[in-house]
């Protein structure tokens, strides 16, 4: 009888300590999974949430209302005219592998950013940075450099700071295998098509003692953090219901009064987070004309395009670039081809009937269906449609074949300049014309924030006739979570280092 009693004893304190354990790790269940955490190189957003400020940090970042803030460095100022920018470099550093961070981690840093993301390279006149005599790290240009701090703070290809030895021991397709950074949690595995898992990072030493959104004191409240991917949408629900997942994100706007209505779980619902973007393909095939890519966009019922995604609520109708809470950016001008006009479609359309459109898109968060009700107005129009709809990483490999598809259908997050867009870039899959892309250039000759917004105007309403993509509506996007879980950071993204468990 002792030692049953002796047994039970063990038993009830393995039990007790497995609970403990299994309290500090936080699950959260996600859509898709990224390609490569190599952030400088993937534009992804899902890649930005696991990798950015969770492992990486940067230079600068921008807080909750958008202003820059310092992170890997003390200060930054622009000088000589606003024709060079310096950095003193944070000291007392360490990167996850307990090796400090210095001036030539970050100098190898930013030249490789460069190298990565066109729109930083072409934005400095191709110049590369460098370390000055005092040991700041610089750069220098002709042209003005208002804009590049808000590159640095928040770029679809972010400006990550790694260690040397991640970038010398880069693969030769360009991608980085070591992920090494200085954030509150370091990898410690991922199985392909089934989760990442982040732990701790011992090493990681706050540099402020409050915060604005991703910017300041960061506490690593979790020991673990478990991203598990799960494309489907009710089996992330169910998961977040029975308490498997503690956060799941791409909240379907059908669920929202389930969230809004339970006492054990919250919907986390934010402004405009990104666009929908149909590009037009512009370097092979019917996309290349621009009477083809005028008549499909008259073709579209906008808010019927949306709704066949996300149901009756969850994003806003409108065809600015940009979103509506980037004041400096906002469009008055009305798009000419964003009206639903069957008439002009026709007659715009009318020499393509009978000729087949490809449209590629992701089977990610109901894209497919966004596709399909494109499809379907195409071919009223008396086109015939061909839809690819792939998982995510299939669809970002095709995509890059110009000879694969004429319409593309993708979601595209905020970014705080319209120079950030991807497919404003010859580079990305779209190809616009380089003397479209040299008109769009003209924001970086801009002196401050107030006349780039003018020259936007501008630019936004040249694009609305030249049409490379067309913009049905912005998503807001919404998170559900457990309602113990608190301090979850949704700031163009959704981040984990602030947060906690009730108890």
């Amino acid at each position: 009888m002792k030692k049953f009693l002796l047994l039970l004893s063990i038993l009830a304190l393995f039990l007790s300590c497995s609970g403990d354990k299994e309290e500090n790790i936080l699950t959260a269940a996600l859509s898709s999974e990224p390609s490569t955490l190599d952030v400088a190189v993937n534009t992804a957003l899902v890649g930005r949430v696991i990798a950015v400020g969770n492992i990486y940090e940067k230079l600068l970042v921008l807080d909750e209302k958008g202003e820059i803030r310092e992170e890997l460095c003390t200060s930054w100022a622009l000088e000589d005219g606003g024709k060079r920018l310096s950095f003193r470099i944070r000291e007392g550093v360490l990167f996850s592998n307990g090796s400090p961070m210095d001036s030539e981690d970050v100098l190898l840093s930013m030249n490789r950013w460069l190298d990565k993301y066109q729109t930083a390279s072409d934005m400095v006149g191709g110049e590369r940075f460098y370390i000055s005599e005092d040991g700041e790290v610089e750069i220098a240009s002709e042209s003005p450099l208002a804009l590049f701090p808000y590159l640095i703070a928040h770029a679809p290809q972010q400006a990550v700071i790694t260690s040397k030895e991640a970038i010398e021991e880069e693969r030769e397709d360009g991608l980085i295998t070591k992920i090494i950074g200085t954030g509150p949690y370091r990898l410690s595995e991922w199985i392909p098509q089934s989760r990442i898992v982040l732990e701790r990072n011992g090493s990681h030493k706050s540099y402020a003692e409050s915060s604005s959104g991703v910017w300041g004191e960061k506490k690593a409240g979790f020991e673990k953090i478990v991203y598990e991917f799960v494309p489907d949408s009710v089996t992330r629900r169910i998961g977040l219901e029975s308490g498997q997942f503690d956060f799941i994100n791409d909240a379907m706007s059908e669920d929202y009064p389930f969230y809004r209505d339970s006492d054990k779980l919250s919907l986390l619902e934010g402004g405009e987070s990104g666009s929908i973007a149909i590009i037009f393909n512009k370097k092979e095939g019917l996309g290349k004309d621009i009477s083809f890519r005028r008549g499909v966009s008259l073709s579209l019922d906008k808010e019927r395009v949306m709704k066949a995604c996300y149901g009756n609520e969850g994003y806003s109708i409108h065809s600015d670039y940009m979103e509506r809470e980037q004041g400096a950016w906002k469009v008055d001008s009305p798009d000419p081809y964003s009206p639903f006009d069957e008439r002009r479609a026709d007659e715009l359309l009318s020499g393509y009937r009978g000729r087949e459109v490809r449209i590629l898109t992701s089977n990610l968060s109901n894209m497919d269906k966004m596709a399909l009700e494109v499809g379907r107005k195409l071919e009223e129009r008396g086109l015939k449609v061909r839809i690819d709809a792939l998982d995510w990483a299939s669809m970002m490999e095709r995509r890059k074949d110009p000879n694969a598809w004429d319409i593309l259908i993708s979601a595209f997050s905020s970014v705080p300049l319209p120079l950030m867009k991807s497919y404003l870039m010859p580079s990305f899959p779209g190809w616009i014309e380089d003397e479209v892309y040299q008109e769009v250039r003209r924001l970086s000759l801009s002196s401050t924030i107030e006349e780039a917004g003018r020259v936007w105007k501008e630019i936004q309403e040249m694009l609305y006739g030249y049409v490379p993509v067309i913009i049905p509506g912005h998503y807001i996007t919404a998170y559900a979570s457990s309602s113990s879980l608190e301090g979850v950071i949704c700031q163009n993204g959704f981040f984990f280092w602030n947060s906690e468990r009730k108890k």
